[in-house]
């Protein structure tokens, strides 16, 4: 049994964790989003950084929805009591309720004109922006803190 064999099997699901993930991805998106939103009111206008900021807004309440979810769902899963009927339909209710916010927006920005669309678009996918920073730098980490090569 080489040691690549133990070492694929002490990592697990269960020893991965997000400790301070929501805190990286915060930073990250600010530091992505304020230079951005700058960049859309002076090239775009103040409908452009509205728009943005509004995009932004929605994309990190759909993230902390998406992750309270989620959150419920493995404690469920993983508690021999059964979870509390009143907080699994509050989960369910603001699943869906994500998709009902993101939905009326984008009504809002294309039908009533409210907000600048390409704005809105860029601020709703600044979250996505950051999950991407967040990857590069724990590759990063990775390949500077990798035992197998003696970096650390």
């Amino acid at each position: 049994m080489g040691s690549n064999e133990t070492d694929a099997r002490s990592l697990s699901i269960g020893t991965l964790t997000d400790e301070g993930l929501d805190s990286r991805l915060w930073k990250i998106s600010l530091g992505l989003g304020i230079p951005a939103c700058l960049a859309a009111l002076i090239l775009g206008g103040l409908d452009s950084g509205l728009g943005f900021l509004a995009g932004a807004v929605l994309s990190w309440i759909n993230f902390r929805w998406l992750k309270q979810g989620v959150d419920h769902l493995l404690v469920s899963t993983r508690s021999a009591q059964p979870f509390p009927r009143r907080a699994v339909r509050a989960a369910i209710f603001k699943y869906f309720l994500r998709y009902a916010l993101i939905g009326l927006s984008l009504y809002a920005t294309f039908r009533l004109d409210l907000l600048e669309v390409f704005g809105f678009f860029s601020g709703l996918v600044l979250l996505v922006g950051a999950v991407l920073v967040e990857c590069v730098l724990q590759v990063i980490k990775g390949w500077t803190e990798d035992p197998c090569h003696g970096t650390r």
